[in-house]
């Protein structure tokens, strides 16, 4: 499966990694590894839907927006704080 980050979800991973490591220091790093481990979850799933689809995040309080453009990619358009 490929995964694609639109250059808003780029911005708001960069900007959300600085938002936690302000917080404690391992905290960025956590929520990346978390962020990453949540994108492949989603790529596994069986139901693809085309339009845009929403999943908050289990350890913190940010929502991943997606949708599948076809069978093999995966389409990250945002990533906001709830």
């Amino acid at each position: 499966m490929k995964i694609l980050l639109s250059s808003i979800a780029k911005n708001d991973i960069r900007l959300l990694v600085r938002v936690f490591c302000a917080e404690h220091k391992q905290k960025g790093i956590y929520f990346l590894e978390s962020l990453k481990d949540c994108i492949n979850e989603i790529a596994q799933e069986r139901e693809r839907s085309e339009e845009i689809s929403i999943r908050t995040m289990e350890d913190f309080p940010v929502n991943i927006h997606y949708m599948f453009e076809d069978e093999q990619t995966l389409f990250v358009t945002a990533i906001f704080r709830s």
